[in-house]
């Protein structure tokens, strides 16, 4: 992946400010969702059935808002370009972010991360658009590799950055509180966006993998992993406070400990835009779905925190393959509408509603082991309609 032999297409927005504000706007990201249940639980003292209905709450908005972006701007038509969204988005995000700090009520964290779902679920959809608009063949995969890149990078350190912030209940909200001047200096990259996402471009004479029908059934089946990888994502950021504190782990390291599958997930990533050989390969995905299951595993069961650090490292390496190769195939096939991103978008919150929903009724069965075993049914279940796109393939090869 070099940045110097990409060569950004005739009305596709410019890649700096594009990855300025990717960076600063997934710090607040990550923060809401895998840092949110170390506030709960220490600034605000939520249980953790607590956490985990406040994070199943924030999926399900987070999906619906996603799912409902392309209709939505569509009746807005011309009234309101993207981004305008953006801004406006951004901006409701400066202005409430500082709630959680000055008002000690637990109706802040309530308010404040529910408003971050919708913002964010509106966020994404509109970046990944302009993100992938006007680029294809090298371009958009070169694109694809660095904002990737960028994206997770900036989780991994958002989340261990939050440690100073853990010394003690108050100063774990000031976390969220400092986001509001992040997304206010994102806002100010959108002077160099373009209006709109650019036009999709057909492919003409590009070297390259393919995007032809092989990519079809790819799709389909990380269509279905993509939200289970999101299930066991979106179970740990509830869990995670209550299992660290079960190991007897320091405040001041939760959080940096817990960004090891974040950082697992960057060199992940990363290996596979440099290599190329598992475009259109099977053999990714169902690596990455052994992998997830083997590391939510051990993070949840095992006695030992070296064993859970080694879970944490497993489920970033397969979530990384997973999301990966989705959004790939997404952009590919689906194209650079605004609807195949929402969809991309509103699938990742589907996992982050059934993750902490199924944790919440693993609590209710008694909670420890219950909610591992809960999790990792719900995402065995999905073996069968992610496998059908590979059988249906297969036989449509052999006739």
């Amino acid at each position: 992946m070099d940045s110097r032999k990409h060569q950004p297409e005739r009305g596709a927005t410019p890649l700096a400010p594009l990855l300025v504000l990717t960076f600063l706007a997934s710090a607040a990201t990550a923060v809401m969702w895998n840092g949110l249940g170390f506030v709960a639980k220490e600034g605000y003292a939520f249980p953790e059935w607590k956490t985990s209905l406040l994070f199943a709450l924030n999926g399900c908005i987070y999906a619906a808002t996603a799912f409902g972006t392309g209709p939505v701007l569509r009746r807005l038509g011309g009234r309101v370009t993207p981004r305008a969204t953006l801004l406006a988005v951004l901006l409701i995000q400066t202005a409430s972010a500082p709630l959680v700090a000055f008002f000690d009520g637990s109706w802040a964290i309530w308010v404040v991360s529910l408003l971050f779902s919708v913002t964010s679920a509106l966020l994404w959809s509109l970046v990944e658009s302009f993100m992938s608009a006007g680029r294809h063949g090298r371009s958009m995969r070169t694109t694809i590799g660095w904002w990737n890149l960028t994206w997770m990078t900036s989780n991994a350190l958002a989340l261990a950055a939050m440690a100073p912030f853990m010394s003690s209940a108050e100063h774990s909200r000031w976390a969220v509180a400092v986001l509001g001047p992040l997304c206010l200096v994102g806002a100010l990259m959108l002077l160099r966006f373009p209006a709109a996402p650019a036009p999709h471009v057909e492919e003409t004479g590009e070297t390259g993998p393919p995007t032809g029908a092989g990519y079809g059934p790819l799709l389909r089946t990380s269509r279905i992993m993509l939200p289970m990888s999101y299930v066991l994502i979106g179970a740990l950021g509830p869990i995670m406070p209550y299992r660290l504190a079960e190991l007897e782990i320091p405040l001041t390291w939760v959080t940096p400990l817990t960004a090891t599958w974040l950082i697992a997930r960057v060199g992940c990533v990363l290996l596979m835009s440099r290599l190329h050989f598992w475009h259109g390969r099977w053999g990714a995905l169902a690596t990455a779905g052994g992998v997830m299951l083997l590391g939510f595993g051990l993070i949840t069961l095992a006695p030992t925190i070296l064993a859970v650090t080694a879970g944490l490292a497993l489920v970033g390496i397969g979530q990384g393959l997973t999301y990966y190769a989705a959004i790939y195939y997404a952009l590919s096939v689906g194209r650079a509408e605004i609807d195949a991103a929402g969809t991309h978008e509103g699938l990742i919150g589907v996992g982050y509603a059934a993750g902490p929903a199924a944790a919440l009724v693993g609590l209710q069965l008694g909670g420890g082991t219950s909610v591992a075993w809960v999790v990792m049914v719900l995402v065995v279940l999905t073996a069968g309609p992610a496998v059908t796109p590979w059988l249906r393939a297969r036989r449509a090869k052999g006739a």
